[in-house]
């Protein structure tokens, strides 16, 4: 079913192919079937014809967020963030061997201290076996053991280097490289490279992104909000949706980036900044510096993303779904954009039914599921660039900023003389 409601704005290569209504945070899939979690829990998707997905199934759950619902097996996970300091997560463990009838197989109450940031944000698999999970969201990483679901355990927890921050320390996520079998967990200290060893709570160290990738730095300004490597280059969108050193903070003024690293001199434990990108509204107000701080009311950070061929679909709240180009890492190219109307775009993922390439599916906490499609899966390589929508300034018209045919965009001077 498409809905009736005209996106915001659109590029020329990008169609709305469907809506499912609801609220969504994440996805994962399975064979034939994607798993969104939204705040009324988990509903089972039928992909099998990717362009046209149909409700299969359902597990009301209730339960915080959970954006980056991971899977291994026929166990799926969702954990209920934290109410307060180190209280109230919770994490489900799912069975999926009904593919369209998911069933609570065990819960498993987190931290419980009462003191500290705790765990519970968002859990990921860290061996590809599904015996072991990493839970980040506190100022600490908590390990579960999974070798039995139905009788998960908390292994304790340990310190991570990606939430070494001054100004933050947290670790939001965590992504296992199956190629490799590195682990890469990102937050306020940025970004960090980890291998397994026989002790759960000992991982070895193998490289982080230093003092360039923790906050406050350019490339950090909040977390570091999740991560995938494709071959030598580790890919990562920085959020930065709330800005405590802005007044009033929030909005745009810290909006985050999406960014590329070098991963090449890992074995010296290394991983290095190599570009960013930025939606058309940062830098409008500050001659286009690298982490403006534009005066507008949205909410438009970088957030979930998903990655394929060279193309990053990437969600960005407010602004929608961004396509980005990195097969050139040192130059990242907008090469397509979805901005739908009421929406808040948590995430994108490239449809792994989808033999063409083409289908990208989004998890929006205001409309449900969309269901794009990017001609040629955005491989063309032609640059785009997107209106910048007057309500966004903070205006009431109906009017949008759109790029003179000659000049471009043409943006005020904010300066005293």
């Amino acid at each position: 079913m498409v809905s009736g409601e005209p996106p915001l704005a659109q590029s020329s290569n990008v169609q709305l192919l469907g809506h499912i209504p609801g609220t969504a945070a994440g996805m994962n899939f399975k064979g034939n079937y994607a798993y969104v979690t939204g705040w009324a829990g988990v509903t089972v998707l039928d992909i099998a014809n990717p362009e046209q997905p149909k409700l299969a199934g359902a597990l009301p759950l209730p339960h915080f967020e959970n954006e980056d619902v991971d899977l291994c097996g026929n166990t799926l996970i969702v954990v209920n963030d934290r109410e307060a300091e180190d209280l109230g997560s919770v994490l489900y463990v799912v069975s999926i061997a009904n593919p369209t009838t998911p069933t609570i197989q065990a819960v498993l109450p987190l931290g419980l201290t009462g003191s500290g940031r705790g765990s519970g944000h968002i859990a990921n698999f860290v061996k590809s076996d599904c015996t072991q999970l990493w839970v980040d969201g506190g100022d600490h990483v908590e390990v579960v053991d999974l070798t039995i679901p139905s009788a998960p355990r908390s292994l304790g927890k340990f310190e991570s280097a990606a939430s070494l921050s001054p100004d933050f320390k947290v670790s939001h996520d965590t992504e296992l490289d199956r190629t490799t079998n590195t682990i890469f967990n990102v937050g306020g200290g940025g970004a960090a490279a980890y291998k397994l060893t026989s002790n759960p709570l000992a991982p070895k160290l193998l490289g982080t992104t230093g003092t360039a990738g923790r906050n406050p730095s350019p490339y950090n300004d909040f977390i570091l909000h999740n991560s995938q490597r494709r071959g030598n280059t580790l890919l990562v969108t920085e959020e930065d949706y709330i800005d405590t050193s802005e007044t009033p903070p929030g909005g745009c003024r810290g909006q985050g980036k999406f960014e590329t690293w070098d991963l090449s001199r890992l074995s010296k434990g290394t991983i290095a900044p190599v570009d960013t990108w930025e939606t058309e509204l940062n830098g409008m107000f500050t001659s286009g510096a690298v982490d403006s701080k534009a005066p507008v009311t949205v909410n438009c950070s970088s957030h979930w993303f998903d990655a394929k061929s060279g193309v990053a679909a990437v969600g960005w709240y407010e602004q929608g779904v961004r396509f980005l180009d990195y097969r050139t890492p040192g130059d990242i190219k907008q090469v397509g954009y979805y901005i739908p109307a009421a929406g808040s775009t948590w995430a994108a993922y490239w449809s792994p039914t989808d033999k063409s390439g083409q289908v990208v599916y989004t998890a929006d906490a205001y409309r449900g599921v969309d269901v794009l499609k990017i001609k040629d899966g955005g491989l063309t390589g032609k640059k785009v660039k997107a209106p910048v929508r007057d309500e966004w300034l903070g205006s009431t018209s109906d009017s949008t900023f759109q790029p003179h045919p000659t000049f471009g965009f043409v943006c005020p001077v904010l300066a005293r003389l």
